[in-house]
């Protein structure tokens, strides 16, 4: 049974609140704060406002004009000079790392022609060894040296860290056919291999004649950057780097770009240095920053070295004294404004408390106090405002008692003007709910016990309503009228009779619960009936002079009374009329009861017992309904079903 009302409650208590749900759930006094806290004062010129604008004019003037010189008489002396400083330290690195290539291929060649004078003798391998020792300790960044004949020899930590090296580099050199290629036919290559050995390497490919052979073979020799990255000359604001034809980086003093081998191709800086020797000028990056460039082309083209320098951080001395500037005439501007508003408070302040008062008044707050401090014209409109707002005070505390004893929506609405006078014919659902044996339950307890249970009662039955969508009509003795699609509807009327199905399904976990507690308390359970009818009513206001209310009429409302006395007989709880089921009979699992006859109809009414959602955990039957609820199964040969249900006996 727990896992079953808690299945119910889960689909039923699941759905949203709809946004013009019955404003009895809202705390009144905290909307009203809310709605004054958000309202803001809109004057559209100030006297205080006047005079503070005209004074900012002045100072941002001010404070345009000498910005303005500032940059017209440093900022392109600023510029000149920090071009001429990336010139030169682009040439200064681009002659140190040159050397240092050259050297390096230099040694290189000269290590493998000794390798051809040895290919013969009868300890070439260990003179080899020692040949490139002495090789890697002339050049200690070299790690590897590869030839397309004699494979691969290699740094002895580095072989360590990589036992597949060889594999792993003639792979990548197989991949790159443009690289091999362009190789082949003489042309030199410098490529950044990091991503192949997880670790900042580049290598030179260049051709070198075997003449064991007597043809070129294509030599490669990788080897770290750290060294190289050391030796780059940089500034206060310079960062220098080394890209290959293709635009990727080789070296560059931040690891992480040669290790994702960035490719800066795209950079309008870049085009323009490898389209011009000895390029200078300012470009912008992805970001829209924009850099001074110099580049230069070592090595026959092969690689080019390129300096730049942020042009927000060269002029990073104007823009603090622009800053400084600016804040002085900004601190000038606070006081003027102080000083201001000073003078001006005198004249404006009676008039913002008038202000802030309609605007609490409006929000609904009336609990307000304007004393006149003045005894001219504002003085004069103080005291009149005051007057009125007693009489607006005194209507709202009447509106506001008078909304306990009917629906705070109709009202509302009422009030708007949303309500029409008269009738309008609706499709409305409409619900009814009695306690079964009320008033033999009553006569065992005290007045005021009546009284606090059925305002408990009352209370959590009246939420499942709320929660809906719904709107309590009335209230009955110990039942409660409900209307869906009268005063208010959720958009249509299928929509309508769902919500009406949900809250009865609510209701049933909510007196299960509150059963639950009674037992505890000693108390015996509350057994109750809904039942729902779906139909077209007249709502309107209806009474007289002294005293309306909004309501709904009809057959349709007659026969939802009708059915929910029908649930004594059958020992359920929740029933619907043909006409509701229509509507939403792919939603609800159902149980069809006998027929009934109503005065006026022809034809039987259809009636169905309301078993469970569909989809949810719970009586699939009548039978397991009837468990659920407590409640014997009727002999239903022997139910009249058009007997009026009879709530008083005649004694002889």
């Amino acid at each position: 049974m727990e896992e079953m009302k808690e299945e119910i409650k889960q689909e039923a208590g699941n759905a949203p609140v709809n946004a013009a749900a019955p404003a009895e759930a809202i705390n009144d006094s905290a909307k009203i704060e809310k709605k004054r806290k958000n309202k803001k004062i809109k004057v559209g010129f100030p006297i205080s406002f006047k005079l503070i604008v005209i004074f900012s004019i002045l100072v941002i003037c001010v404070l345009g004009f000498s910005t303005a010189m500032v940059y017209y008489f440093v900022s392109d002396d600023e510029g000149k000079k920090a071009q001429t400083n990336n010139q030169d330290i682009n040439s200064r690195t681009s002659q140190t790392i040159q050397q240092l290539f050259q050297n390096i291929q230099g040694n290189v060649n000269g290590y493998l022609n000794t390798l051809l004078v040895l290919d013969n003798d009868v300890s070439y391998d260990e003179k080899a060894s020692l040949l490139f020792a002495d090789l890697c300790n002339r050049n200690d960044e070299i790690a590897f040296i590869y030839t397309s004949q004699k494979g691969m020899i290699g740094e002895a930590d580095f072989l360590k860290a990589h036992p597949s090296a060889l594999g792993m580099f003639e792979n990548w050199l197989n991949t790159n056919d443009t690289i091999k290629t362009a190789v082949i036919n003489g042309r030199n290559r410098v490529e950044n291999i990091s991503q192949v050995f997880q670790e900042p390497l580049i290598c030179i490919l260049f051709n070198h004649y075997n003449s064991e052979i007597n043809k070129n073979e294509i030599v490669a020799v990788g080897f770290s950057v750290q060294k190289y990255i050391d030796v780059l000359s940089t500034g206060t604001y310079n960062t220098t780097f080394i890209i290959n034809t293709d635009g990727k980086i080789l070296i560059h003093p931040d690891n992480t770009k040669i290790l994702n081998v960035e490719n800066v191709s795209h950079l309008a800086g870049i085009k323009a240095i490898k389209e011009k020797e000895n390029q200078q000028s300012v470009y912008a990056d992805d970001n829209g920053i924009e850099w001074f460039y110099a580049g230069e082309p070592i090595l026959d083209r092969t690689m080019f070295v390129v300096t730049c320098a942020d042009k927000s951080v060269v002029f990073e001395t104007i823009q603090k004294t622009t800053y400084w500037i600016i804040l002085i005439s900004l601190a000038v501007l606070f006081f003027a404004i102080i000083i201001i508003r000073f003078f001006s408070r005198s004249l404006t302040a009676p008039i913002e408390r008038l202000v802030d008062a309609t605007s609490s008044i409006e929000a609904g707050d009336y609990d307000i106090s304007i004393k006149a401090r003045t005894h001219d014209e504002i003085g004069y409109l103080t005291k009149n405002f005051m007057n009125m707002t007693v009489g607006l005070s005194e209507r709202q505390r009447l509106m506001s008692s008078f909304s306990k004893f009917t629906n705070r929506v109709v009202a509302e609405k009422a009030a708007s003007g949303e309500l029409e006078l008269g009738g309008v014919t609706k499709k409305a659902t409409i619900f009814f709910s009695d306690i079964r044996s009320f008033t033999a339950m009553s006569e065992n307890l005290k007045p005021q016990e009546v009284v606090d249970f059925l305002n408990d009662y009352m209370t959590r039955m009246v939420n499942c309503v709320t929660r809906t969508n719904g709107v309590v009509d009335k209230y009955i003795g110990d039942s409660i009228m409900a209307v869906w699609g009268g005063a208010i509807t959720s958009g249509s009327a299928s929509t309508d009779a769902w919500n009406a199905v949900k809250t009865a399904l609510l209701m049933r976990v909510a007196l299960y619960e509150y059963n639950v507690q009674r037992k505890k308390e000693g108390k015996p359970a509350v057994k109750i009936g809904c039942g729902i009818n779906t139909g077209d009513v007249v709502a309107g206001q209806m009474g007289c002079e002294q005293r309306m209310e909004y309501t709904v009429i009809g057959d349709a409302v007659n026969l939802a009374s009708r059915t929910e006395a029908l649930n004594k007989p059958f020992a359920t709880d929740i029933l619907i009329t043909e006409n509701t089921y229509k509507l939403i009979k792919n939603r609800i699992i159902v149980h069809e009861m006998p027929p009934v006859h109503v005065k006026g109809k022809t034809d039987a009414i259809k009636i169905y017992a309301v078993i469970n959602a569909i989809g949810v955990k719970g009586p699939t039957n009548i039978d397991e309904l009837r468990l659920f609820l407590g409640n014997k199964a009727p002999d239903l040969s022997r139910v009249n079903t058009d007997e009026e249900e009879k709530k008083y006996e005649i004694q002889a």
